[in-house]
C-alpha cells in the first residue's frame, strides 16, 4: 500500500476510512478489512470478551441465579459502546427467558421465545438454537436502535457464557458503509470498544453490586483473568489505580499487588506514571510504549487504550502490539 494509491483518513477516537485520492472510486488493497466485518469483528470480540469475563466470576466467586442475574444486570446496565452509543448487552436463557436488557426493562423478566420481529421472524428461537447447539453465532432481525428510536435491520452476536445455560448478546444496526479498512486500524478500535465495554461495566458492578475493596480487587483480577482476543491472543486487559499500583493483570498475574511508579521501559518512559497521567485527565486514551508481548516473549512497541473506571480510582487498559 503506497501513499500514491491511497489516502488514509485516521483519527484514534473512531474506526478509520480507508478510501482512494480518487472522490469517487474506492481502492481495495489486499487484507483490507470491509465494513461490515470490522464491525462484526468489534462486536464479536466485546462479546466475547463479556461471556469469558461473566463465567469465570459465575465459577469463582457466583453460583446462585439470583445473584448472578442481579451481577449480570449491574454489568450491563452502564455499558454502551460503538460511536454512537447504539452497542449494548442483554443476557437470555436457553429456555427464552430474559435475564439483563440495559434499554428496555420491562423486558427483563419475560418469556421472549413467543417475539416477533416486523417480518414475523421469530428471532428468539435462532438465538436459542444458535446458543444451545453450537454455543456463538450471529442472528439477524429486525429491532428499534435505541440511537434512533427507528426499527432497523441488526446483526446480533451471541455466546454462551461458560459452564451455565445463559448467553450474552450485543449487535449493530443498519447496513455498513461499502468501505474498507487498515486491519491495524481496525484492531486498535476493537481494542478501544473493549476498554469502554470493560470500564463501564466495572463501573457498574462497583456501583451496585461490590462495594467492598477487597471484593473488588478479587473481582477484576477473576474478571480479566481469561480473557484473550485477536486472532493471536495477543489482546488482554490490565488494571490499575492512580497510585500506579497493580490491581490485575491477564498475562502478568506476579505483578498484582505491585507499586510500578518506578518502572520504565527499555526506551525510558515511565510508562505506568504516564498511563495514570492520562487516567486522571481526560480519563481515556491512547499512549505508546514498550512491553512484553505475551506471544512473543519479546519486549515489543505497544499501543493501548485504557479508561478509568467510573467512580472509582482505577482504570483499565489494552492494546495492540506494533510488530
Amino acid at each position: 500500500m503506497t501513499k500514491k494509491a491511497l489516502c488514509v483518513v485516521a483519527g484514534l477516537s473512531s474506526i478509520f476510512l480507508l478510501a482512494s485520492c480518487t472522490k469517487n472510486e474506492t481502492v481495495v488493497v489486499s487484507g483490507d478489512i470491509s465494513a461490515l466485518d470490522a464491525q462484526k469483528r468489534i462486536t464479536a470480540t466485546v462479546t466475547t470478551n463479556t461471556t469469558t469475563g461473566f463465567g469465570a466470576i459465575f465459577t469463582e466467586m457466583i453460583d446462585d441465579s439470583t445473584s448472578r442475574a442481579q451481577f449480570v444486570q449491574a454489568f450491563s446496565d452502564p455499558v454502551r459502546y460503538l460511536d454512537d452509543n447504539s452497542g449494548y448487552f442483554f443476557t437470555e436463557t436457553i429456555g427464552g427467558w430474559s435475564v439483563a436488557h440495559p434499554v428496555n426493562k420491562a423486558i427483563q423478566g419475560t418469556y421472549r421465545l413467543n417475539s416477533q420481529d416486523i417480518n414475523g421472524k421469530y428471532y428468539h428461537h435462532d438465538f436459542v438454537q444458535t446458543a444451545q447447539y453450537i454455543g456463538y453465532g450471529f442472528v439477524e432481525y429486525y429491532f428499534t436502535d435505541p440511537s434512533t428510536n427507528l426499527i432497523e435491520p441488526k446483526l446480533t452476536f451471541l455466546k454462551i457464557i461458560p459452564g451455565s445455560d445463559w448467553f450474552v448478546a450485543s449487535g449493530f444496526y443498519g447496513v455498513p458503509a461499502d468501505t474498507y479498512y487498515n486491519p491495524q486500524d481496525v484492531y486498535k478500535k476493537m481494542a478501544m470498544e473493549s476498554v469502554i465495554v470493560a470500564a463501564k461495566g466495572i463501573g457498574g458492578v462497583f456501583e451496585n453490586y461490590y462495594s467492598d475493596s477487597l471484593e473488588r480487587v478479587e473481582f477484576c483480577r477473576n474478571l480479566i483473568k481469561y480473557i484473550r482476543f485477536f486472532d493471536n491472543q495477543s489482546g488482554y486487559f490490565f488494571i490499575y489505580d492512580l497510585d500506579c499500583n497493580n490491581v490485575a493483570h491477564a498475562t502478568q498475574p506476579d505483578l498484582q499487588g505491585q507499586n510500578l511508579y518506578d518502572y520504565q521501559d527499555s526506551h525510558g518512559n515511565y510508562v505506568i506514571r504516564d498511563l495514570v497521567a492520562i487516567a486522571e485527565n481526560p480519563g481515556y486514551g491512547y499512549y505508546e510504549y514498550y512491553w512484553n508481548s505475551p506471544v512473543s516473549g519479546e519486549e515489543e512497541p505497544k499501543l493501548a487504550y485504557l479508561m478509568r473506571i467510573p467512580g472509582s480510582n482505577y482504570f483499565v487498559g489494552s492494546g495492540i502490539y506494533l510488530e
